[in-house]
C-alpha cells in the first residue's frame, strides 16, 4: 500500500479515530470516476498498520469507496477520506483524479468525504506525508460541523513542507489547467509509431487559483460536486424543437 495512505491511517488512529481501509491493489492514477460493471470485484482482507480492518480490491478508486461502504455496513464509518495522493489534484486535474472520484463516490452514497493530496511528484520514498496527514486529521475533525450536500466533497491539497512552514489553509479557485489544445510527441517503440502526451503550461494569474496558492506555501481546500451542469442561462435550448 502507498505510504501516503499509511501516514493518513496512522495519523487518524493516533488521534483516536477508528480507521478502516479499502484501497486498490495496484496503481490507479488518473482512473477518474471509472467503475467496474458486469464483472465481480475481489476484496482481499489484509493487515494494515493504523487500521482495524483493511481490504485490497482489484478495482478502481470509486469501486473501493462504494465496496468499502458496503463491507462496513454493519459497523458504518462516519466519513471517507481518499488519499493521501502523491501529486496535486487541483484545477482541471480534478476531473482525471481517482482520489477525487473515490471521495465523490462516497459523497454520492451519502457519506461525508474528503480527498487529500500532497503537491509533489517526487517518488514516494522521497516524500514526507506527515504534515498532510496531520492537516487532513484537523479537517476531518472539523467536517461534522460543516456538512456539505449529498454528492459534494472537500478537496484538500497540501504543499510539500513541514507542518510549521505551511502558511495557512485557505479556500481556492480551480485553476484552468488542462484547458488547452492536445499536444503529443511522436515516438517509436517495438510496435511502431506511438504518441506520448505532452502537457502545455497554462499561464496562471489569478492569486486565488489553487495551483498558485500551493506554490506560495498555502494548503488549499475546495468544495467540489457531482453536478456538472453549467450554471448559466439555457433558455435558448428550448428553441431547437423537434
Amino acid at each position: 500500500m502507498k505510504p501516503g495512505l499509511l501516514a493518513l491511517a496512522e495519523a487518524l488512529s493516533a488521534a483516536g479515530h477508528r480507521v478502516s481501509v479499502c484501497a486498490p491493489d495496484r496503481e490507479r492514477s488518473a482512473a477518474s470516476h471509472s467503475a467496474t460493471l458486469g464483472i465481480p470485484l475481489h476484496a482481499t482482507p489484509m493487515a494494515f498498520e493504523g487500521a482495524e480492518r483493511a481490504w485490497a480490491v482489484d478495482g478502481t478508486p470509486s469501486d473501493c469507496a462504494s465496496l468499502g461502504l458496503w463491507l462496513t455496513r454493519d459497523d458504518p464509518v462516519d466519513a471517507v477520506i481518499a488519499g493521501i495522493n502523491r501529486g496535486m489534484n487541483q484545477g482541471g486535474a480534478t476531473i482525471y483524479s481517482g482520489t477525487v472520484a473515490a471521495a465523490m463516490e462516497a459523497a454520492m452514497c451519502g457519506v461525508p468525504a474528503l480527498a487529500v493530496s500532497l503537491c509533489t511528484f517526487k517518488r514516494d520514498e522521497e516524500n514526507d506525508y506527515a504534515a498532510a496527514a496531520r492537516l487532513a486529521t484537523r479537517v476531518v475533525e472539523w467536517l461534522p460541523d460543516h456538512p456539505l450536500p449529498r454528492g459534494a466533497i472537500y478537496n484538500l491539497n497540501v504543499p510539500p513542507l513541514p507542518y510549521e512552514a505551511i502558511k495557512g489553509l485557505v479556500p481556492a479557485t480551480l485553476a484552468p489547467v488542462f484547458l488547452d489544445a492536445p499536444l503529443y510527441t511522436e515516438e517509436r517503440d517495438e510496435r511502431g509509431v506511438c504518441y506520448r502526451y505532452k502537457g502545455v503550461p497554462t499561464a496562471l494569474e489569478d492569486p486565488r487559483y489553487d495551483f498558485l496558492l500551493s506554490e506560495r506555501g498555502y494548503a488549499t481546500l475546495t468544495k467540489l460536486t457531482w453536478n456538472w451542469r453549467l450554471d448559466a442561462d439555457d433558455a435558448e435550448l428550448g428553441e431547437i424543437g423537434l
